[in-house]
């Protein structure tokens, strides 16, 4: 019996020091800026707190085992003791991590950039921005004279003014902590141009961030600071937050006004291919109106319009097709223009037909047809629909040469089984065995 409260002891112990170890080095991580790198602080905190509950159950055995067998304690109580040490241990380590962390001072809430302008001694100049001389700035933290931490910032040469016959040059970096003197230094090339320790408190107020006086500043009595050294001021300004990211409505919207400036910048005789794009269904009101208007408009449209359904580059001819199915009222002098495009396609399906598949193993020419079939058969529905237009020997040709390739899915789907439910419903020729049902 006492074995078994032994392990129960143990076994809560176990589940504070687990949680006591995860929490602290959650906080560890926090407060420390432990990177997150595929994984690298979560690994870190899983990892020590199953350490700390695997270490907490066996001290918690260990205890629970040798009070029973002292009978000294009861379950309970060797429980608490235990439990409480962890506890206590947990804190402390946290509160020693919590003393030595770097915390950023705030404004409102606000973190700090430091900025400090360097005033180098009278007639020294400092290098040209194009001569390619590195220049190094960066903030320290000193307790009990040794530099604890620090932070690389920018020491802005390019920025260098000259005042009163003195070189001054700007510098910032992130104000990354409270803790410890802030000291400054400041480098081009190999040479120091500045290495100070500035009075600024370990929680600036809003007076900080007006410009200091030009310091250092001699004891009182003592000589000024010489124009032969350099000099320095410093003040701290507000790091404004992120702005919050944008909204599914507020990039549609953004998007909206790109898209509608590039349209309104387009001249009116803009090339076809240039307005094509704003005549999909899916494209927003009034510029598909005024797309079509653009190129229905033209005098010669329709000869232009054959020519881009000839293109070599298959979307340029599939949009001239498809364009016929936008015009309000397709004109009878396009059937000459897609019987054309018709005949372009039989001749590209009677190359497929005589291509291997060693020469075209991944069927882009059967791809290539599928899409103008598609497309084509867009502006034969709207060319029956608005003139009575025919095309059924186009059509019926090019059902015949579909059932050739029954090695292709595109063939066979996308145009045997599209071809062969048109022909039936408009000339009532019935379907062969092979042909795909339709969907």
């Amino acid at each position: 019996m006492k074995v078994l409260l032994s392990l129960c002891a143990a076994v809560i112990t176990g589940v504070v020091g687990l949680l006591t170890a995860g929490v602290v080095t959650a906080a560890y991580v926090d407060w420390y800026n432990v990177s997150s790198f595929e994984g690298a602080s979560g690994f870190m905190v899983i990892g020590l707190a199953l350490l700390g509950g695997v270490v907490s159950f066996v001290v918690g055995l260990v205890v629970a085992l040798a009070m029973a067998a002292a009978g000294r304690s009861s379950f309970w109580w060797s429980t608490l003791a235990t439990c409480g040490a962890i506890l206590g241990l947990g804190g402390a380590v946290a509160l020693v991590l919590y003393l030595l962390a770097d915390f950023p001072p705030t404004i409102d809430g606000q973190e700090l950039q430091l900025e400090v302008e360097i005033r180098l001694p009278a007639g020294e100049a400092i290098p040209s921005g194009e001569s390619g001389v590195d220049s190094v700035f960066f903030l320290g933290s000193m307790v009990d004279h040794t530099q604890r931490a620090s932070r690389y910032g920018t020491l802005k040469l390019e920025q260098a003014r000259m005042e009163n016959g003195r070189w001054i040059v700007p510098a910032e970096v992130l104000l990354f902590t409270s803790r410890g003197l802030r000291s400054i230094d400041a480098r081009i090339g190999e040479k120091s141009i500045a290495g100070f320790i500035v009075p600024l408190p370990a929680h600036p107020e809003k007076a900080d961030e007006q410009w200091s006086g030009w310091g250092p500043q001699p004891p009182p009595g003592s000589p000024p600071w010489p124009d032969t050294e350099s000099s320095y001021r410093f003040r701290v300004q507000r790091i404004a937050p992120p702005p919050p990211p944008e909204t599914d409505e507020e990039y549609q919207a953004r998007q909206e006004v790109a898209e509608q400036a590039a349209f309104d910048a387009l001249p009116a005789d803009a090339p076809i291919p240039v307005w094509l794009p704003y005549t999909a269904s899916w494209q927003k009101e009034p510029r598909r109106t005024m797309a079509i208007e653009r190129i229905t408009g033209r005098s010669d449209y329709v000869g232009e319009l054959g020519f881009l359904m000839l293109d070599e580059e298959m979307r340029q001819a599939e949009a001239a097709l498809r364009f016929v199915a936008q015009i309000p009222a397709p004109p009878a002098s396009l059937i000459g223009p897609v019987t054309a495009a018709g005949h372009d396609l039989i001749e590209r399906m009677k190359a497929v037909n005589a291509t291997t598949l060693e020469q075209d193993p991944d069927y882009n020419g059967a791809a290539d047809v599928g899409i103008r079939f598609s497309a084509w058969l867009e502006a034969v529905r709207a060319l029956r629909e608005s003139v009575g237009a025919d095309f059924i020997p186009e059509l019926r040709e090019m059902l015949e040469l579909s059932r050739i390739r029954t090695d292709s899915f595109v063939m066979q789907q996308s145009v045997r089984r599209v071809a062969s439910y048109y022909l039936k419903t408009w000339a009532g020729v019935e379907p062969l065995p092979g042909d795909p049902p339709p969907n």
